[in-house]
């Protein structure tokens, strides 16, 4: 073999230590393909499809705020001129790791949130009344469902976060709004 022929076997052995030790065996970065990372029809879920994984976990998590108008309702599902009203902040975030199967993660990741009239802290009621959920929006700035995807060494199925992991994809889902209970005649809706 040749001078020539051995700086270039030495060459390539370097760069094949290098690749190994930073991305690990079986790791290599580039291979990863993000063929889908989109909103699903629940305003606070994403379908996520990564290929080319190996046996490489991906971490998908999430966060939102709402803001959420309560008001006391009396009897007959109204809201009365003085009543009382409250908009309210509920966050949630969540993670979750998957394993790929064959090399692939194809999912869908929602966060677990649960929007009724239990969210709904304040106001506090007089007797004959129930605090009630009106509606609810992720309008304000930064609050609309966030996703990100990311690799992660946490086992399948673990709670997960991509803080600090190498970021495949981030989406944003919404704003979103609903109006849950708008009272009789919009008397409640009417309050916010």
């Amino acid at each position: 073999m040749s001078m020539q022929n051995k700086v270039k076997l030495a060459v390539f052995a370097v760069a094949a230590v290098v690749t190994v030790s930073a991305f690990g065996p079986g790791d290599a970065r580039a291979a990863f393909n993000v063929k889908d990372f989109s909103c699903t029809t629940d305003p606070f879920g994403v379908h996520v499809d990564v290929s080319g994984l190996g046996n490489t976990n991906v971490c998908v998590d999430g966060s939102v705020t709402l803001s959420l108008d309560c008001a006391c309702v009396g009897g007959g599902g109204n809201c009365p001129s003085d009543a009382k009203k409250q908009t309210v902040p509920v966050t949630s975030q969540a993670g979750q790791s998957v394993e790929p199967k064959n090399g692939r993660v194809n999912t869908t990741f929602t966060l677990p949130i649960s929007i009724s009239d239990g969210l709904c802290t304040e106001p506090q009621c007089g007797s004959g009344q129930d605090t009630k959920l009106i509606q609810w929006d992720t309008m304000a700035p930064g609050s609309p469902a966030t996703f990100r995807v990311c690799t992660t060494t946490t086992a399948g199925g673990q709670p997960c976060s991509c803080d600090g992991q190498p970021i495949l994809d981030t989406t944003t889902c919404g704003p979103t709004s609903n109006i849950v209970f708008p009272g009789k005649k919009n008397s409640c809706l009417a309050l916010f």
